[in-house]
C-alpha cells in the first residue's frame, strides 16, 4: 500500500512539472532550439531540430549571430551548420513566429 502511494506521488509530481514547462513555453519567454540548418537566408533560417523536427525561425534587425562569441553576419550562416538558437515565440495577429535573438553557430555537421 504504501508503495503504490509512493508511486502515485512520483507521477502526480512528474506531471505537475511537465504541465509547468509546457506553461512557460508559451509566446513571450525566451526558449533554444539546437539543430543543423537546412536553409537560410535573410531573413528566416530553417533547421532540423534534435528531435528531427522542422523548425523555422525568423531573422530581425535585432538578431545577433555569434561564433566563438565573436560577432559573425547572417550572410555566414551556411547549410549544414549545427546552431544554437535563443528564441522568443511572439503572437501577430493569429499566428504566432519564433523569432531568432541570437543564433550561435558551430561547426558543420558531421556526414554520413
Amino acid at each position: 500500500m504504501t508503495r503504490r502511494f509512493g508511486i502515485t506521488l512520483l507521477a502526480s509530481f512528474v506531471l505537475a512539472v511537465v504541465t509547468l514547462a509546457a506553461v512557460f513555453a508559451h509566446p513571450g519567454h525566451e526558449h533554444k532550439v539546437l539543430g543543423t540548418v537546412t536553409m537560410a537566408a535573410s531573413d528566416h533560417v530553417m533547421l532540423k531540430d534534435k528531435e528531427g523536427n522542422d523548425v523555422t525561425l525568423y531573422i530581425t534587425k535585432d538578431t545577433k549571430v555569434l561564433k566563438d562569441k565573436k560577432a559573425m553576419k547572417v550572410e555566414d550562416i551556411q547549410t549544414g551548420m549545427r546552431v544554437v538558437i535563443t528564441a522568443v515565440t511572439e503572437k501577430e495577429k493569429d499566428k504566432e513566429k519564433t523569432m531568432a535573438k541570437v543564433i550561435e553557430l558551430g561547426a558543420a555537421a558531421a556526414t554520413k
